[in-house]
């Protein structure tokens, strides 16, 4: 996918140096070579030549010439005109400029500054042939260049910072090819780094969590280039790469009026500015972050994270908000609270898409419920599999749970299910949107638990507080069906009801600290998983300090813990903690 996708942008880039704009800077000798030829005119005929004078219009009729007395002399022949020779149009000359620049890029080759995928973008788009300096002309600096310049350095509006481009200093009248050079290079690498910056490049989001699952919409440095250089308005095209989603913009708005409010008192201030660092020739600094502006900040480098396209229809859940919508053209058609995963067991941050609904579904126990709570009970009694009707199964057939020896056995190796009913934990329907984190939406008994205000109570999905109606919305949305077409597969349909999708849905789990609303007020919530540091520090250049713990399933001594567990969890108690909290 990755060639393709470069394939196309390189095809995209020979039509951008093809394009007008490389024929505006045609040199004359180029524009002499490129006229068409002319054929040499065709020899004159036998007739052509006669010495007869053409007949005048209105006189009479010129008489016979009188015969020569002499005979007439042998007639020289006329030697036939030379063939016409093709003449090879003469080479291009190449810009002197461009050449400095591959030699400047040459340098840059050891620079561990540069991305090698900026160098090598480089490289290929002054290696083309008849490319011209973009950002550079004969008194220094181009008219593009100074608005790209002037762009770059507003980027504190737009939630960058104007400190960490280095642009070009303005080369002195009658500057040599070689001054020049470098300064073309140096707009070109600035320009490159503010795209990949506003697309979310500042740091790689799955650095600071497990939980984190996001890969910033990244556009090929090629691409941008070409883009840069053929944009009729290269200020606009850099706003453009900004996220386009209404509530990033709506954000901004806020930001920059929380920019302007009076500074915070420095307890409540964090212990670096994101102003704090960074180099640059710019002049323009802005003022100090407030504790909200930062937030505000938080916010809108998550929307950078975020699919250019959240889908026509999709689903949002907000996890620090507890709650998820239907979205349909840009308008939320149903929302409703949810209950999010504990602390210790996160709900990740992801998008995938929705393919199909289960009514009266089977509960599979995961991996991490199996290990961390239901093995060590089988070391005992093993009444809670009687209890709450458990099943355990290997190959799709059930076995006796008392055949197996536990203290030895891997549970992982083994299916266990809560077929439907009343105390099954996943309620009576389900949302499917296949993922690596095993993660979906359910119904659940426990409804009293949506009424706390934190509501962290989940082992990791995400509950639903009235699931019917929530699959009704989407029903209707794909089929066309009626809530009694749904009311029917709930009271009376078949158990683990699969109900596919005609088009896949996309679903996108979001953790939106700060949200604007849509009285235009803007909105917080509380870092529940504490996320907002985490994404300070990548700003900050230091998410390789952030310590991530990967979850592990395996107890280091299953013998102690199963001991421990049985002493330490009466039966009566662990099954509330898990089937009345999950």
């Amino acid at each position: 996918m990755r060639s393709a996708t470069r394939a196309t942008t390189v095809a995209v880039f020979a039509l951008a140096v093809a394009g007008p704009a490389a024929a505006q800077y045609k040199p004359a000798a180029e524009q002499a070579i490129e006229a068409p030829i002319v054929a040499p005119a065709p020899l004159p005929s036998a007739a052509a030549l006669s010495t007869e004078a053409p007949a005048i219009p209105g006189a009479p009729p010129a008489q016979a010439a009188t015969p020569a007395l002499a005979p007439a002399a042998a007639a020289t022949p006329t030697p036939a005109a030379p063939a016409a020779v093709a003449v090879a149009p003469a080479a291009p000359q190449p810009d002197p400029v461009v050449t400095a620049v591959t030699e400047r890029l040459k340098a840059l080759a050891s620079d561990r500054s540069v991305p090698k995928a900026d160098r090598e973008a480089l490289e290929t788009y002054y290696g083309a042939a008849e490319v011209r300096p973009v950002w550079t002309a004969a008194g220094g600096l181009s008219l593009r260049a100074e608005a790209a310049m002037r762009e770059i350095v507003a980027a504190d509006d737009w939630g960058l910072r104007a400190s960490d481009y280095t642009l070009p200093k303005r080369p002195v009248s009658g500057a040599d090819a070689a001054a020049l050079a470098q300064a073309e290079v140096t707009m070109a690498l600035a320009v490159l780094e503010y795209a990949r910056h506003a697309r979310g490049g500042r740091m790689d989001p799955t650095d600071l969590s497990f939980n984190i699952d996001r890969q910033p919409p990244q556009i090929d440095p090629l691409r941008v280039l070409a883009d840069a250089a053929s944009a009729a308005n290269v200020d606009s095209y850099l706003r453009s790469l900004h996220p386009q989603h209404p509530q990033f913009e709506l954000l901004r708005q806020k930001y920059l009026e929380a920019r302007r409010a009076p500074t915070e008192p420095k307890a409540e201030e964090p212990a670096q500015s994101p102003q704090a660092k960074g180099k640059t020739t710019a002049k323009k600094t802005a003022p100090p972050e407030t504790r909200l502006a930062q937030r505000i900040l938080y916010n809108m480098e998550m929307w950078r994270w975020m699919p250019e396209d959240l889908g026509k229809l999709h689903v949002v859940a907000n996890l620090p908000e507890y709650m998820k919508r239907v979205v349909k053209d840009g308008k939320v058609i149903h929302e409703e609270r949810i209950i999010i995963g504990k602390i210790e067991n996160q709900t990740p941050i992801f998008s995938d898409e929705m393919d199909h609904i289960v009514f009266h579904p089977y509960w599979g126990v995961p991996d991490s419920i199996k290990v961390k709570e239901i093995w060590p009970s089988l070391a005992g009694s093993g009444q809670v599999l009687d209890k709450y009707g458990l099943k355990i199964q290997r190959g799709g057939r059930d076995i006796d749970p008392r055949s197996v020896n536990w203290s030895t056995t891997d549970i992982r190796q083994f299916t266990v299910l809560q077929p439907p009913g009343p105390s099954n934990v996943l309620g009576v329907v389900k949302f499917m949107f296949p993922n690596k984190h095993q993660v979906y939406m359910h119904d659940t008994p426990t409804k009293n638990l949506f009424n706390s205000a934190q509501r962290t109570f989940s082992h990791g999905c995400m509950r639903v507080r009235n699931p019917v109606r929530f699959a009704e919305v989407i029903l209707e949305q794909d089929k066309g069906w009626d809530a009694g077409r749904v009311g029917s597969l709930v009271k009376g349909g078949p158990q683990n009801n699969h109900i596919y999708l005609e088009r896949k849905i996309p679903v996108h789990v979001t953790y939106f600290t700060a949200v604007v609303g849509a009285d235009g007020k803007l909105q917080t919530f509380p870092d529940v998983y504490g996320h907002e540091p985490r994404i300070q520090m990548g700003l900050d250049g230091k998410a390789h300090l952030i310590v991530k713990k990967k979850p592990t399933l395996t107890p280091p001594d299953a013998v102690t813990r199963l001991a421990d567990t049985k002493q330490n969890y009466p039966i009566q108690n662990w099954m509330k903690q898990i089937f009345g909290n999950f």
